[in-house]
C-alpha cells in the first residue's frame, strides 16, 4: 500500500483496535516518518525506538544482575531503553491519547534482538514494567538486505502491510520547505519517488516515466546487487531538497558549466553532486535538467540566447567541393579547430548532417570551454535538432560519450 491519506485512515483504524500493524518495505521509503506523521494527526507523539541501534537484547531490556541487600546473592532488576520508558510515561501522563511506540527496523539487528522486541508486543510490558492500555505498538521492517526472518508465529502477531513511497504524500510532508525543483520533478513524474539506479556506466535517456521501457518494476526493485549505489528514495529526496535550498544559484551555475568524467561518462559536476545524494536514476536527470531549464532562462522562464564564434576556418570546410578537398583541410586542422567546428557545426541551422560526421570522425574530444558552450546550447535548445541527431547518429566515441549530456537536456 502507498502512504496516503486511505492507508492513514486504515492504520487508524487498526490502532483503535487494538491492533499491531506491521510496515514492511524497502529502506529509506519513510516508514517512521509516516508513523510520525501519523500520530501527530491523532494529537498524540510518536516514540520510535531503532532497533538496528541495538547491540544486545539487554540493551533493549536493561537487565542487570545486582546484589541482593544482604550481599549474599543477586537479583535481577530492568532497566528498560530509554524511549520505551519515555513513551510508557507519557502514555501514563495522558491517558486519553493512544500515543505510539514504533519498533524500527525490527528485523535489521541480532536475531536475540529482534526476539525480545517482539515479546514487548505479545506480553505488553518490558521486564517489570507493564505497557498502559492506552499506549500503541507498530513496528517496521525492511523486506531485503541483513534482515532477520519473522516467523509465522511472529507475524501472526500483526497487522502485515508491504508498503511503498507516495509522491503526493512526501510533498506535503515537505511542506513550505519544498523546493520547486524537486516538486517539479514529484509532479510530473510521481513513478519517480523511489528508484533504483542504473548499473555502472549505463545513462538514462531522460525519457518520460510513462515509457515502460524506463520503468522499474517491483521485481526489479526488490532484486539484488553487489554494488553499492545510491537510491532514490523519500528519504534521499528530502536530502538533496534540503542541500537545494541552501546553494546560491551562482554555485549551481557553476557547477553546471564545469564538464567531468563520471563512471566513464562526460558529464557536469552538479549531476555528479546530485547523483551522490539521489542515485543514477531518471529521478535525477530530470532533476539536473530543471535546474540548467532555470538557470539557462536567467529564472525568467525565457530562453537566454548565447552566441557561438564561428572559428575562422569553418566558411572554408562548408565549402570544401569535395570529400576529398574536405578530408585533406581537415587533416590539416589542430585539436582546438576541430573542436570549434564541430560545435558550430552542431549549432548553425542549416543541414550539416555531411559536416557533422566528418567531424566527428576526426575529433577525439571537445575542449573544455566548447563543452561547457554545449551544455548551455542544449539546455537552451539552441542546437539544431537535425545536426545533434546526425551527430548521434555517426556511431563515432565522441559521439558516444557526449550522447548522457543531450540526454540530460
Amino acid at each position: 500500500m502507498k502512504f496516503n491519506q486511505t492507508f492513514t485512515d486504515v492504520i487508524t483504524a487498526d490502532l483503535e483496535a487494538g491492533l499491531t500493524p506491521a510496515l514492511m518495505g524497502e529502506p529509506g521509503i519513510g516508514k517512521s516518518s509516516f508513523v510520525e506523521a501519523l500520530a501527530k494527526s491523532m494529537n498524540t507523539k510518536a516514540f520510535v525506538l531503532p532497533c538496528n541501534q541495538l547491540a544486545d537484547k539487554a540493551d533493549l531490556t536493561g537487565a542487570r544482575l545486582v546484589p541482593t541487600a544482604d550481599g549474599k546473592s543477586y537479583s535481577q532488576v530492568f532497566y528498560p531503553h530509554h524511549i520505551v520508558q519515555e513513551a510508557v510515561d507519557y502514555a501514563l501522563a495522558n491517558p486519553r491519547e493512544n500515543p505510539i511506540l514504533l519498533l524500527d527496523e525490527i528485523n535489521r539487528s541480532t536475531p536475540d534482538v529482534t526476539s525480545a522486541s517482539l515479546t514487548m508486543e505479545t506480553l505488553r510490558r518490558l521486564g517489570s514494567v507493564i505497557f498502559p492500555s492506552n499506549l500503541r505498538m507498530m513496528i517496521a521492517g525492511n523486506t531485503k538486505g541483513n534482515v532477520t526472518t519473522l516467523d509465522e508465529a511472529s507475524l501472526s502477531r500483526f497487522v502485515l502491510y508491504n508498503v511503498e513511497p507516495d509522491a503526493a504524500t512526501l510533498i506535503e510532508l515537505l511542506g513550505s520547505d519544498i523546493n520547486q525543483w524537486v516538486k517539479k520533478v514529484l509532479t510530473e513524474h510521481p513513478s519517480l519517488v523511489f528508484e533504483k539506479p542504473a548499473p555502472s556506466g549505463a545513462a538514462f535517456d531522460g525519457a518520460d516515466d510513462d515509457d515502460d521501457s524506463t520503468q522499474t518494476s517491483m521485481a526489479e526493485l526488490l532484486g539484488t546487487g553487489e554494488e553499492m549505489l545510491q537510491l532514490t528514495t523519500p528519504r534521499t529526496i528530502s536530502a538533496v531538497n534540503r542541500w537545494l535550498n541552501l546553494m546560491p544559484m551562482s554555485t549551481l551555475q557553476e557547477y553546471i558549466s564545469t564538464p567531468v568524467s563520471l563512471d566513464g561518462r562526460d558529464t557536469t559536476l552538479l549531476n555528479e553532486v546530485v547523483e551522490g545524494k539521489i542515485g543514477n536514476t531518471n529521478f535525477a536527470t530530470h532533476l539536473v535538467s530543471n535546474i540548467t531549464a532555470t538557470l539557462s532562462s536567467g529564472g525568467s522562464g525565457q530562453a537566454a540566447t548565447k552566441t557561438v564564434a564561428k572559428p575562422p576556418v569553418y566558411d572554408q570546410l562548408k565549402a570544401a567541393p569535395t570529400a576529398t578537398a574536405l578530408n585533406d583541410l581537415l587533416a590539416s586542422l589542430n585539436d582546438r579547430e576541430k573542436s570549434g567546428s564541430l560545435l558550430y557545426a552542431l549549432y548553425e541551422k542549416a543541414d550539416n548532417t555531411r559536416l557533422v560526421r566528418e567531424l566527428a570522425a576526426v575529433t577525439s574530444k571537445l575542449e573544455q570551454e566548447h563543452t561547457k558552450d554545449l551544455m548551455m546550447l542544449s539546455a537552451s535548445a539552441q542546437l539544431d535538432d537535425g545536426n545533434v541527431a546526425a551527430f548521434l547518429d555517426s556511431g563515432e566515441p565522441i559521439a558516444d560519450s557526449m550522447r548522457v549530456i543531450f540526454g540530460i537536456f
